[in-house]
């Protein structure tokens, strides 16, 4: 009774619980089997002249052509009749219509081939014809036995004839499942190969690739049905909603897509499908519909849908090339048969992606040098050295989630967020999708692909701009033509500092890189950026909101680009500014545990090969990891490590102890592999590495590790004896080479270690390997320091010199022999300063340094904390009252703590200078600016008002360029400083730049409207003062560049000479004619004070200057000066 499961729900539903009625119901059911049959005799074809011609199995050629460019192959669906699979059928005919076949019509061979051709492409048309019955004799077969037969025939009838030729199939309802069967077993058989590759798209029609519910009610009745009638429900219960067959064959095929790029259409019905004409006389008591295959199930995600207006039964049925759906479907087989032969030659003849600078010349290969991008290829290749190669089939289950194959098939554009937690995988993910998506692209060259893999451990991996950086790098690489794009910032600091200027410039090159993605020759974009919850917190809230902005902006916008990002779950940050905007796939211990099982029966072989283990031994090994690894791949790999130093006798009683989870593993391998008298060490090496800012090379290490043992600097002769400082922690650590210099790197196993080192554990306390970041950042700021400061360094006079009261970093090629020496000498001096900012506030309450002893490194540090200022006035506090400070020292850019404080805005640092006796308040840096300039400058008001306030400051300094603090607060429309400036009653208000400008003529020229209010108000204004270049006047300048609102101010104060000349000879009045400002023109004339006959050097008057750019400027100065004056003038009769 098993079999009547089903029919049992279907009749408590519809008939309720009666026993009595749920016996009537197998009864009906048994009257549908019969009706079936019965109106299926009544509907064979007669044999009458208008029948279509029998089909030939299993492929019919519909149309040849000798010079057919592209084979289009047509598959039909479950219990169809292969006669009538294709044809529109008179009967069908609306009655009272003109314009339908009057006979059966074929359209894939009477109309298909004819549209194609008038579009100049030639084409082989054919049929795949197979016995498609479910019931009443149905044969017993498997959808694989018919796909395989399809690729059987395909490859025979090709063979001959037509290898390599592009292929096109079109599949209805089941017909396309059985092509994506093929082509999915074609791409894994060799022999099959070839039609795989020869694919160039494929066209859908309702097909059910989620599944159908009719199928579900064709097992019900095949399960009803006696045993003569020969049903076969196996290939009906694959095609039933939530098949897993169906499933994974549709993440199959999703994954093929992906890699190939192979066009694909898939068309839903919009009708539902009457079922009543094909049940006979129940048809008449039992009329039935239904939509068969929706379009959820019609359609795969990411790629074009398209609704027809048919049902399932004429969906795949076209009366003409008027036909509606006809109109819909053809565009699409066209489109793909024209780019068949592109598609395939890219296929067959991918493109390597350009990843090397050499090949490029001239200003785009000078800006790409001067990016100094560390090639990503390098970088991939040192994390495939350090994390192995790939095991087996790997990560390849990503590319079957329907998530990530809408991602890279989507037409719009998409950012998906694959999340998992430490040491899942997510970097060897990545790697494998970098080559994914490069294969995928160089088949497209209209697509492109960059990619960038953060490292918290380096640097120049690790920020927006080294971001930003690589990817503009590797976009120019594959587009030359897209240095327009950077060329103008490109040209206008070349000549400057460069990488300081644009190349580290977040806002400059997001700009850039958003003109590239939405450049209208770039295609499809698509850029991975892995791990970036490693790039520092504190910059990376700039680049999370840019990439909000960009993807809210995508739709309304130009481009389509997908980006790809990984990172660890719940970083706030991120999830704050991605959320709602991105798709997110989780990586979690249900979809890598196929992969974890591989990774862990490759390792556990190698492991037992390497150390002998019996068999017995090898399979306990590996159950023992299989069982607790809790889809973590890096803690097996620390398991194994754990295992390789144990004796084989030991493993079986290590295997019964294993430490759950991650932080688990760290505090077991901290308090059980290091002895107490050994921690003390391993602690130094801890701090050591948590805090540095790149990794620490070996030498390094023992070098630094020798000072801190015995209180002297130690050449690199004799470091052999502290060479094995990394032994104690080898669990964790790992030793690298270095890819710039070949050194030996010490690095954690995974970032997973620094967090743990870090973190609050709770019960764990005060544990001798606990560490705060700020405390770490101590450890080695006092280690830097005590080493420069020590004789051998000249108490850090090696490293920094003074000139001229200025403290200059000593150039590393200066240092070449010391170290060479020394190895710990080019890291103490280069990071210092960063560890000693980043020391705060540890350093408040356990600095153990002597700050007199290094005076020189004392005052840079002063210059260092005053400007970064918040957070740092305690230190900054401390070094202004240690003996002997310089308060007047100047950095490479000749500023004063005095002067940064001022251009950073700190508030706090200025005032405890202010207050200090023997402070410069005029110190002019290299561009001659004082702390009072640098204040207006960045816009700092409540600085500004406390230096105007300090008896002594020089107001009316001026800088290089013969600016004062007036005329650049002018110039950048500062208007509260302008007010604080003018209240002051001390500031020259006309004084000159080198230019001539006045800070009226800068407010004029900057069309900064209230401030020009302001300045005129002032006693004393000059507004006739003229710049030493062109020689003119704020009012001719307004006038000239139409600023209607400053000539009505100016005319208003009635101080201004409206006649002044330019040294062209040109007046307001010329200028606003010559530019067509008629309404300037107007107001002057109100004057009653111009001379309309004024003449330039030229001999030009303002009407012959009107006469050339503007008639109807022309008409209006007539009409102006008549109704002034009932004189002829000489502008009235040249007018006449």
């Amino acid at each position: 009774m098993s079999s009547f499961t089903f029919p049992r729900v279907i009749a408590r539903i519809f008939v309720g619980p009666q026993r009595a009625v749920w016996y009537i119901f197998p009864i009906c059911c048994g009257l549908l089997i019969i009706s079936i049959c019965l109106s299926r005799r009544r509907r064979e074809p007669s044999r009458v002249t208008s029948a279509p011609p029998p089909a030939e199995y299993p492929i019919q050629i519909l149309h040849d052509d000798n010079n057919a460019t592209v084979d289009i192959v047509a598959v039909h669906g479950l219990a169809a009749n292969p006669d009538y699979a294709w044809v529109w059928q008179p009967k069908n005919n609306p009655p009272g219509h003109p314009g339908y076949p009057a006979k059966h019509f074929n359209w894939l061979k009477e109309l298909l081939p004819i549209e194609l051709s008038s579009a100049q492409l030639s084409c082989r048309v054919m049929t795949f014809n197979y016995d498609s019955k479910w019931f009443m004799n149905a044969p017993q077969q498997r959808l694989s036995n018919i796909s395989d037969t399809l690729l059987v025939s395909l490859r025979n009838k090709r063979d001959k004839q037509a290898t390599g030729r592009p292929l096109i199939f079109i599949g209805h309802s089941f017909g396309g499942n059985l092509i994506e069967q093929a082509i999915i077993s074609a791409s894994r058989q060799s022999g099959y190969l070839e039609i795989a590759e020869s694919t160039v798209g494929v066209v859908f029609l309702g097909t059910p690739h989620r599944g159908s519910a009719a199928a579900s009610w064709g097992v019900l009745i095949t399960s009803l049905a006696p045993p003569q009638f020969t049903a076969e429900k196996r290939i009906l219960k694959d095609l039933e909603e939530q098949s897993s067959s169906l499933t994974d064959r549709l993440h199959d095929f999703s994954r093929w897509l992906f890699v190939e790029s192979v066009p694909v259409v898939c068309f839903f019905e919009q009708l539902a499908t009457d079922y009543s004409s094909r049940m006979g006389a129940m048809g008449q008591v039992i009329p039935y519909k239904e939509l068969v295959v929706p379009e959820t199930s019609a359609c795969i995600d990411g790629h074009p849908k398209i609704s027809l207006h048919a049902d399932h039964f004429k969906i795949n049925k076209f009366y003409g090339p008027d036909d509606p759906s006809f109109k819909l479907v053809y565009p699409e087989i066209e489109r793909m048969a024209r780019g068949a032969q592109d598609i395939l030659n890219h296929h067959r003849n991918p493109k390597a992606i350009p990843m090397d600078q050499s090949a490029t010349s001239g200003d785009l290969r000078t800006c790409l040098q001067e990016m100094r991008v560390t090639n990503p290829r390098d970088i991939l290749s040192e994390i495939r050295s350090q994390k192995g190669k790939r095991i087996g089939h790997t990560c390849e289950w990503i590319l079957k989630r329907e998530e990530f194959s809408a991602w890279g098939a989507n037409d719009n554009s998409q950012l998906l967020r694959l999340i998992g937690s430490p040491g899942i995988g997510k970097t060897m993910m990545s790697t494998f999708l970098i080559e994914a998506l490069k294969g995928k692209v160089e088949k497209s060259p209209d697509k492109m692909f960059a990619y960038f893999l953060c490292d918290y451990r380096y640097p120049e991996q690790r920020s927006p701009t080294a971001i930003l950086r690589s990817l503009i790098w590797q976009l120019l690489l594959q587009r030359n033509g897209f240095f327009r794009h950077i060329r103008s910032d490109f040209e206008k600091h070349k000549d400057s500092r460069l990488f300081e200027s644009l190349f580290e410039n977040f806002s400059t090159l997001w700009r850039i890189f958003q003109d590239m993605l939405r450049d209208e020759h770039a295609g499809e974009v698509f850029i991975l950026i892995d791990a970036l919850d490693e790039c520092d917190r504190s910059t990376r809230k700039a680049l999370l909101r840019c990439m909000r902005e960009l993807f809210q902006a995508s739709l309304k916008s130009a481009g389509n680009f997908k980006f790809l990002v990984t990172c660890r779950p719940e970083i706030s940050d991120i999830e704050y500014e991605l959320i709602g905007i991105d798709v997110s796939l989780r990586m979690d211990s249900s979809e890598v545990n196929a992969d974890l099982s591989d990774y862990i029966n490759f390792k556990g072989e190698d492991l037992a090969q390497r150390k002998g283990y019996s068999q017995n031994l090898k399979e306990d090994v590996k159950a023992a990891l299989e069982s607790r690894a809790g889809g973590t791949f890096l803690w097996v790999s620390l398991m194994i490590n754990e295992l390789e130093s144990t004796p084989n006798y030991e493993v079986a009683d290590k295997l019964k102890d294993l430490p759950e989870g991650l932080d688990e593993t760290y505090t077991r391998i901290l308090e059980d592999n290091i002895p107490k008298k050994r921690r003390e060490d391993a602690r130094f090496l801890l701090l050591s590495m948590v805090a540095a800012r790149r990794p620490l090379t070996k030498k390094e290490l023992a070098a630094s590790f020798a000072f801190w043992k015995t209180g002297s600097v130690v050449g690199h002769h004799d470091l052999h004896d502290y060479m094995d400082i990394c032994a104690s922690c080898s669990s964790i650590i790992h030793l690298d080479v270095a890819r710039n210099n070949g050194e030996t790197t010490a690095n954690f196993c995974h970032q997973s270690v620094k967090d743990f080192l870090l973190n609050d554990h709770g019960s764990l306390s005060g544990a001798w390997y606990q560490m705060s970041s700020d405390g770490a950042n101590l450890h080695m700021f006092q280690m830097c320091w005590c080493y420069l400061s020590s004789d051998v360094f000249f108490h850090g006079r090696l490293v920094i010199s003074r000139r001229n009261n200025m403290l200059l970093k000593t150039p590393i090629e200066e240092l070449k022999t010391h170290l060479d020496q020394y190895p710990f000498l080019e890291y103490a001096s280069r990071e210092w300063e960063e560890h000693a900012i980043a020391s705060y506030p540890a350093l408040l309450k356990d600095l153990k340094i002597d700050i007199v002893k290094a005076p020189i490194l004392r005052d840079v540090w002063f210059l260092r904390t005053a400007r970064e200022g918040h957070g740092h006035e305690a230190v900054f506090k401390l070094l202004l009252i240690t003996e002997g400070a310089d308060v007047n020292s100047k950095d490479k850019n000749g500023r004063t703590p005095l002067s940064l404080a001022a251009m950073y805005g700190h508030e706090g640092i200025v005032k405890m200078l202010l207050a200090t006796e023997g402070v410069d308040m005029d110190s002019k840096d290299n561009d001659g600016r004082t702390p009072l300039s640098l204040a207006v400058m960045y816009e700092h008001d409540a600085i500004v008002k406390l230096l105007l306030a300090t008896e002594g400051v020089d107001m009316d300094s001026k800088d290089k360029n013969g600016q004062t603090p007036l005329s650049l607060a002018t110039q950048d429309g500062r208007e509260i400083i302008v007010k604080l400036l003018l209240a002051t009653e001390k500031v020259d208000v006309n004084s000159k730049d080198k230019g001539g400008d006045t800070p009226l003529l800068l407010a004029t020229e900057s069309r900064h409207e209230a401030i020009v209010k302001m300045l005129i108000a002032t006693e004393g204004i000059d507004v006739n003062a003229k710049d030493e270049v062109y020689g003119v006047t704020p009012l001719s300048l307004a006038a000239k560049n139409g600023y209607e609102t400053i000539v009505k101010l100016l005319l208003a104060a009635d101080k201004d000479d409206v006649d002044s000349k330019d040294k062209d000879g040109q007046t307001p009045l010329s200028l606003a004619a010559e530019n067509g400002h008629k309404a300037i023109v107007k107001l002057l004339l109100a004057t009653e004070k111009v001379d309309v006959n004024s003449k330039d050097k030229g001999g030009d008057t303002p009407l012959s200057l009107a006469t050339e750019n503007s008639a109807d400027l022309n008409s209006s100065i007539k009409s102006s000066i008549s109704s002034k004056s009932s004189k002829l003038t000489a502008l009235y009769i040249s007018s006449k």
